[in-house]
Order: structure tokens, then sequence, then C-alpha cells
């Protein structure tokens, strides 16, 4: 057998090999690696073959089943519990005797009082990884679906969720689909039977989350079932005396049947919540409360026409008044507690509210000013939604006093500062609210502390902080002539801007938060993965770019993690946004902008380093450059926002100059950046012009840059005459600015031969326009240039002096007798003596 022949002999053997250890076949293995043995003895994969046999039978080739049993008989053992878990795992797959064997002893385990969350993890392992254990458990669907519930839903979460990808998986029904739509109907009832029957061993968050999942993933499965009744199971899932976590639960099941059920839900809801208001016995009352209050921001015009019913809201208060409330004892509590979050529900609809202030007011303020736990929360709450002047200021101090007092209590009274801090969301709209909460230390305090901590109140925090941070847009003259014409049609004066919303207070309000450390809990908010929905991060990234427009706040916003978290924001709107998603695009423009204020005033030194490198800024802010990513506020057909461009010109200038660190040159001179640039040295917006310009000056330092304008091309020839031509505008920062690129540029040879091409002369005109400027510091350059040109070697210096005569230096000389600074007019006159 030649040497060709043994290795690939040999190498099919050892894959026979593999293929028969993971089948637990090791007596096979052995043979087909006796034969390799034989025809290569010295190959070590063979070998290495042979150790891991014999170590696997030393430890006694104990199978999965054998494990699990071992862990079972010995009172669930940690430790074998441990390798359980790691054989059901990390093993071969089960037969389909030892996956029924597994099954079994893992269903008959466990005991309803006490369940294991140990068996749990296994039997979830075990259906989840094992294709012949989840082939079983359709089977055992099929036959006895009643037995396989009851057995996971005992079991635990784990096991019980893992039910759920088998109903979904066609393949493991034999093709048989009406069996598995079967079984999926069966598990709805099952579900819903468990809500019915409320045993105390039994979850009922485990039976909402089933029927939520098969509403969302079996709509047309379930449909048939949906009846009036099963409505009525679902929406008493909504009544407040539940848990939370049963109410959220509920509140997701109910969304969904009422979407896949159409009219038909709709009917159903209308028919549950008159039926129960209509026998008018306290517990149908709680009941249908709760189900309008959670439906109102579902099916808001429905809700609202019933809320509506001529005589409810009129005899609501008078009707919980004249209820038995002596010693205020748990039903009426409830009572009163669901009539309260239907009103805050109703809220939403204007015609509610009107209703709710004109027979409810008086009744809601009593409430407040008791000291009700969630009643008063509730209570201030709805003032605050309806508050629109003179009441808000009251209903302000009782809500702050909810958050700050249930702040020192050591984190309780999680619902009641829920409440306080959506009431101060809707109130702390007006600017006088704001500066009260502004001033409040106390509160600011117990505000940034429940961002920190009580991931539920995330959302009404940030509005808060954005209502104190948000600056007022400023009217474009347009606008302004709008808003005169509109008044004038109205014939009434233009409405007059609140001085308390002005930028001064705005920059004060901003202060203040970051003297409470807002920017750090922010920071911590971004770190709480649950916390981060789109709402809540378009909310952040808008405090933090108001925050950043004041100067002097933004060394102290870095200090708190300002630029780490604005490039973190930045990076996960990009890489989510696809085109057309316009929430995703506007987090990335607002955390790009925020990003470029706080580049502008700090030293990028100090910033970034190989764990943060500045590229990643640099990336941030090249698409600020861009018109179509500036365009109005959303991307959209308004005119274009050229403030953002600016400031992210600005802050790429401070990147570029960062010593030892080429990164920002690299890339801005790259496209499509430098296009950005170059098309906006013609922005007719002086101050965008400028910066683009001293951008420009900056990057010549870099040989790339100096390519650009002098490698002989078209391009060069064409950006280098709109560089001379900047050298002669009005503005003098941006004539400065242009002069020192001119100046760097004709430090390099190739620089000097290229403005001497610039056509007709205009490129030596123009350094004797520097030399004759006004301003000394425009002088500075030119009189650098006019150095770089007669003093370049060869017939490049030659030349400079015969079109610098050709031109006539009469000019600088003059200018030179007005030069104050002795060392500027030494360095003129070294010049013009080589052209005598």
């Amino acid at each position: 057998m030649t040497s060709t022949a043994i290795q690939s002999r040999t190498a099919e053997l050892i894959s026979q090999a593999d293929s028969a250890s993971k089948a637990g076949d090791t007596a096979k293995a052995a043979s087909i690696l006796r034969e390799a043995s034989q025809i290569n003895p010295e190959n070590a994969e063979v070998k290495r073959r042979w150790l891991a046999l014999v170590d696997h039978q030393d430890s006694g080739s104990q199978t999965p089943v054998t494990i699990l049993r071992t862990y079972l008989a010995d009172n669930k053992n940690d430790d074998n519990g441990d390798k359980a878990r790691q054989a059901l795992n990390q093993g071969r797959q089960l037969s389909r005797s030892e996956a029924e064997e597994a099954y079994d002893l893992l269903a008959q385990s466990t005991n309803p009082d006490n369940p294991s969350s140990r068996v749990d993890e296994l039997l979830s392992i075990l259906l989840q990884r094992h294709i012949e254990a989840r082939k079983l458990s359709a089977t055992k669907l099929t036959a006895d679906p009643s037995e396989v519930f009851d057995q996971l839903y005992d079991i635990g979460d784990e096991s019980f969720r893992a039910l759920f990808p088998i109903l979904l998986d066609s393949s493991l029904w034999l093709s048989n689909e009406e069996a598995r739509k079967t079984a999926c109907q069966h598990i709805f009832r099952f579900s819903l039977a468990t809500l019915v029957k409320d045993s105390p061993h039994r979850p009922r968050e485990r039976a909402m989350r089933a029927i939520t999942h098969l509403l969302a993933v079996q709509p047309e499965t379930v449909l048939p079932l949906i009846d009036q009744k099963v409505v009525d199971i679902v929406l008493s899932e909504l009544d407040i005396r539940l848990d939370a976590t049963t109410r959220r639960q509920g509140i997701l099941a109910t969304s969904r049947m009422l979407e896949v059920s159409a009219e038909k839900g709709e009917v159903y809801f209308e028919t549950f919540v008159t039926t129960k208001v209509a026998k008018g016995g306290e517990e149908g009352l709680v009941l249908a409360f709760s189900a309008a209050g959670a439906v109102f921001p579902i099916l808001p015009q429905v809700t609202a026409t019933l809320f509506l019913t001529p005589g409810f809201v009129k005899n609501l208060v008078s009707n919980l008044e004249g209820r038995e409330r002596g010693g205020r004892g748990g039903k009426s509590l409830s009572l009163e507690q669901a009539a309260l979050e239907l009103l805050s529900a109703a809220c939403v609809d204007k015609a509610c509210r009107e209703a709710i202030s004109t027979h409810c007011v008086p009744w809601l303020r009593g409430l407040s000013d008791e000291r009700g736990g969630v009643h008063k929360g509730l209570a201030g709450l709805v003032l605050a939604k309806l508050s629109g002047g003179d009441g808000v200021g009251d209903v302000t101090d009782k809500l702050a006093d909810l958050v700050v007092s249930s702040a020192s209590s050591n984190g309780g009274g999680e619902e009641i500062v829920g409440q306080a801090i959506e009431g101060l969301a809707y109130t702390s709209l007006q600017p006088r609210v704001k500066e009260e909460i502004a001033a409040n230390s106390g509160l600011l305090r117990s505000l940034v502390g429940a961002l920190r901590s009580r991931p539920g109140a995330v959302f009404g925090c940030l509005t808060i902080f954005s209502n104190l941070s948000a600056y007022r847009p400023a009217l474009s003259d347009e606008a302004k002539k709008m808003a005169e014409l509109k008044a004038y049609a109205n014939q009434a004066k233009p409405a007059e801007r609140d001085p308390r919303d002005s930028d001064k207070h705005v920059t004060a309000r901003c202060r203040k938060l970051l003297d409470h450390d807002v920017v750090a809990a922010l920071v911590a908010v971004c770190k709480q993965q649950a916390a981060m929905s789109t709402a809540n991060i378009m909310l952040l990234v808008g405090i933090l770019l108001s925050l950043a427009k004041e100067q002097k706040h933004r060394a102290k916003m870095a200090q708190q993690g300002g630029v780490k978290v604005l490039l973190l924001l930045r990076e996960r709107a990009s890489s989510r946004t696809k085109e057309g998603e316009g929430e995703g695009k506007v987090i990335a423009f607002r955390a790009s902008h925020s990003l470029a204020r706080l580049l502008i005033s700090l030293n990028p030194s100090h910033l970034f380093s190989a764990a943060l490198p500045s590229s990643s800024a640099v990336s941030a802010l090249v698409p600020l450059l861009s018109p179509l990513t500036t365009t109005g506020a959303k991307g959209g057909g308004e005119q274009r926002d050229l403030l953002p461009t600016f400031e992210a010109l600005l802050a790429l200038t401070n990147l570029a100059s960062m010593p030892d660190d080429t990164t920002a040159p690299i890339l801005l001179l790259r496209e499509p950046a430098f296009a950005a640039i170059e098309e906006l040295m013609f922005s007719s917006n002086t101050l965008v012009q400028r910066a683009c310009v001293e951008l420009a000056c900056n990057l010549m330092v870099a040989p790339g840059c100096v390519a650009k304008f002098a490698d002989g091309s078209g391009d060069s020839k064409r950006r280098l005459l709109v560089l001379v031509a900047l050298t002669d505008v009005e503005d003098l920062a941006t004539r400065r600015a242009a002069g020192g690129a001119l100046a760097a540029l004709t430090e390099w040879d190739k620089g000097v031969e290229a403005l001497l091409d610039v056509k007709e002369g205009k490129g030596v005109r123009a350094v004797v326009g520097m030399c004759s400027d006004e301003s000394e510091e425009v002088v500075w350059r030119g009189v650098v240039c006019l150095g770089n040109l007669v003093g370049a070697p060869g017939e490049a210096g030659e030349r400079a002096v015969t079109m610098l005569k050709g031109v006539g230096v009469d000019g600088i000389k003059m200018r030179l007798r007005t030069v104050e600074d002795e060392g500027l007019r030494g360095l003129a006159i070294e010049g013009l003596m080589k052209l005598v």
C-alpha cells in the first residue's frame, strides 16, 4: 500500500471511529482504531483517539440516563445534578428509548408542592436539545395532552416554555398538521382552565404567558376558540388586585386577543364591561373598571364611548362615596383604586378629560390631600393630566412630596412613586413647574435615584429631565412672519413666549441637573437592557444634546461618562437602522451632534486611547457633514439645519490637531468625508465656510492632504483655485485659515509648483495680496508663503522670483511701513531681498 493510500485509509477509519464514539458504541470504535493502528501505528490522530477512548472507558462509560438516574436516586445531590446537566447538554443525542426513560424519570420525580428548579432545568434541556425527546413529547401531546400539560406546568417555567417550540415544529408531528393544531388548542384551553381554577400551586402568570404566546404565534389556530367566556377569563386577569407580573401578562394577552378577534373582540369587551357595571356589585365594578382602564390605550374610541355613557361620570363619585367605607375595608379601597386608574387612563381622550374635570376634580383633590398611599398618587396623577393652569402648583407640590418620601423609605412604594413621577412628567411641561422642580434639590436627587434604581420609572424620569433641559427652538424670520400672519387672521396678538423658557433659564436648569450627576445616571440606565426602548433612547439623547449646548457643561459631562455613552448609543442606533427607519436615524443624528458639542471644547488627547480610539468619534461626526443627515430634524424636506454641520467641523478640527495621532486626517481624507468637506468650502454660510477652511488648514500637515491640492490632477487644480480665492474673502477668520493652509502647502516643493501653476498667476497674486492685507495675522501667513516660494530649490524658485517681479511687490513694501511686529518685518524683508 502506498503512503498516500495509507494516509487516505487512516483518515477514513478515524472518521468511522469518531462516528461510533458519538453513537456510544465504544466496542466498535475500539475495533476500528485497532485496524488503523495496524496500518499506521505512528499516526498522532489515531493515538489521540485511543487515549480518549481509554479515558472514557475508565470513567465508567456512564450514559446521560445513567447519570440522571444516579442524581434522582441520591436525593438530588448538587454534584450529580451538575454532571447530569453536562451530560444532557454536551453528550450525544439520546435514542428513543433513552429519551423516554429520561422523560419519565424527570416527570415522575416532581412534587407540585415542592418543585425542584434543577429538575425543571434538566427537563428543559432534554426537550430543547434531544430530537427524540421532542418527538416523544409530540406523540404524548397527541395521545394525552392533559397529562403532558399538567406534568410540564407543575415542574416549572423552563420546562413549560420548552413545550411551545415543540408545538410549532411541524417536522415532529409526522406531517399531521391537524394533530399539531389540535394540541395547540388543547394547551390554550388548559391554560384558561388553570386561570379559572386558581390553584395556589400553579402560578397564574405561567398560564397567561402560554395564552399570550399562542395568540401571538398561532392566531389562526386559537381564533375559533375565542368567545365571550374566553374574553371574560382573560379580561379578569386585568384585576388591579392581582400582582403586577400577572397584570402585565394580562395586558399583553388582551392586546393580542383584541387584535386577533377584531370587531367580535370589541363586542365581547363591551359586553364584559357593561354587564359587570349593570350588576353594580363591588366585585363586578372592580373587574369592569380594571379592564376598562387597561384597555383604554388599546381601544381608545370604544372605551371612551363606554366611559361617556350618559350619567356614568356624573354619578361615579356619588356612587363611590355612597358605598360603605367603614374602616376603609379592602374591597372599598380596591374599587376606589380601580376607579382612579380608569380616570387616569381616560385622560387620553379630550371629551373624557372634560367630563372628569366637570364632575370629579373636588373628589380627586380631596383624595390627594389624604395620606392614602397609592390613592394619593393616583389622584395626583389624574389631576396632573387635567391641570392646565391655576391648580398645577399645588398638584406638583403633592407629587413631589410623594417622590421624595417614597425615595427616603428604602425603595418602598414602587407603585406610588411611579404614579407620582408620571404625574410630574405631565406638569413639568409648564415653565412654572420646570423652575419649581429645578429649585427642589431633594426632588432632583430623588428623581436621579429613581432613574438609576427603578426600571418602571425610567420613562417618567427621562420625560421630566427632557422637559427641564429642552431649549426653545429658534424661530426663523419666515416662521416669525407666519406667526404674525396667523395672529392677524385670528385678530389677536402673537402669543408671548414665557421668559422662564428662555435660554438663560434652561441653561441654569441644565446646570442643576449636572450638579446632581444626571449624566452618570443616564450612563447607568444605558446598561439596563430592559430600559433601552426606542422611546427612552430618544429622550436620553435629547437630554444629552441639550446639556451639551452650554460650553461650561461639557467637561463635567465627559467626567460623568458622556463621550463613551454617546458613542455607544450612536453605534447601536446605526447598526440597527435600516433605510427609512426615522427614529433610528434621529437617535444616531442627535448622539453625533451631542458628541460634536463635547469635542469642540475638550482636549481629545485626554479622552481617547487604545481602548477608545479617536476613529470612533470621527466616524460618528462625518455623517453630520452631509446634507442628507442634517436636513431638518428627521431627514425630511425641511430647510437644512447647519448648526450640527458647523459644530461637527469644529470638533473634527480639534481631533485633526491631536499630536501623535494621525487617525483623524487619514479618515477625513477618504471619501465620502473629503467630498463633503470640499463641498462645504462653497457654503453660503460664513461660519460653516470658515470652519471648513480651518479644518482644511489643520489637515494640510498630512501628506495626503497636500496631494489633494498639489498632485497635478484636474481635481487638485480646482481645489487649489478655490483655496486661493478664499484668501480674499471678507471674513477675516476665513482669510486667515486659507492663508495658513497655503503656508503649510508651500512647505512642500510640489505645493510651490502647484501654486505657481494656478491659472493666470492667481496663486502668486494671492500671496502678494495676503502680504498686503490689513490684518497682520494674514500678513504673517502671506510672508511665510512668500519665503517658501522664493526659497524653493531649482527651477521652481527661479520661476517664483520671475512671477513675483511680474506681479509687483510695491504693495508689500508699503504695507511693511505700518507693520508693528519687528519679527514679521524682518521675515518679509528677507523674502523681498531675493527679488532684488
